[in-house]
């Protein structure tokens, strides 16, 4: 009887993730084609053939599970790249500005090719596209938990290879304009790809682009840092 039991239970415990898992994969979907707004919680229950109830039982609200979604959309992103503060880590390891350059350089390089070449990535920046738009209280918790560590990582990798720029009040600034620029390449990818004269995103182009960048920022930086000397 008690192994009986302890059967079921388990049963139970892999039908219920399984029911969870596949309301995050429909929620995923749809809030990146219609937005929060416009998706129901009818439509992400019929999808994931689930009743209502299972929706709220499993995360509260609807607000709650587009919170959610986000979240996990940003955990596999992160699991399936590799992880940007290991390169501030080897750079501060080895303490030298053109330690941190290099880094900077492979910072680039990596954040092109997982939102260039990423499928997980794509419906990720869709997700983040209609929450750019149209914020909702999520954004918030997102940028604590998944885009300001990237940031700040960023940040101390450009103190390192300009040690002048430190104390500057623009260095927030220097941050997001280098990763504007990888963005703009997703964002803008079918103008981007015509005015380059290409036919699809390469993994040479990545590159070339990834060099382009990097030569064009640690530029700036250097000079912006002999401004500061």
């Amino acid at each position: 009887m008690e192994s009986t039991t302890a059967n079921l239970s388990i049963e139970q415990k892999t039908e219920e993730m399984g029911a969870k898992a596949r309301i995050l994969s429909v929620a995923e979907k749809l809030f990146a084609e219609r937005g929060l707004a416009a998706t129901s919680i009818r439509d992400l229950a019929r999808e994931a053939g689930v009743n209502i109830a299972a929706v709220n039982y499993y995360f509260g609200s609807k607000e709650n599970l587009y919170l959610e979604t986000l979240r996990h959309t940003f955990q596999k992103t992160v699991v399936s790249s590799p992880k940007f503060d290991q390169l501030l880590k080897e750079a501060q390891i080895a303490k030298t500005p053109k330690a941190a350059q290099q880094a900077i350089r492979e910072y680039i390089k990596v954040f092109l090719q997982l939102i260039l070449t990423s499928d997980e990535a794509r419906r990720h920046a869709c997700l983040m596209s209609r929450e750019i738009n149209d914020p909702t209280p999520a954004l918030d918790v997102i940028v604590e938990e998944f885009i300001l560590p990237k940031h700040q990582a960023l940040a101390a990798l450009i103190v390192q290879a300009q040690p002048l720029l430190a104390e500057s009040k623009d260095l927030p600034f220097y941050t997001i304009s280098i990763v504007s620029q990888c963005l703009h390449y997703h964002f803008a990818l079918p103008v981007a790809l015509k005015l380059l004269n290409k036919k699809e995103m390469t993994p040479e182009l990545i590159n070339q682009i990834a060099k382009h960048i990097a030569s064009f920022s640690l530029q700036a930086l250097a000079s912006l840092n002999e401004k500061n000397s």
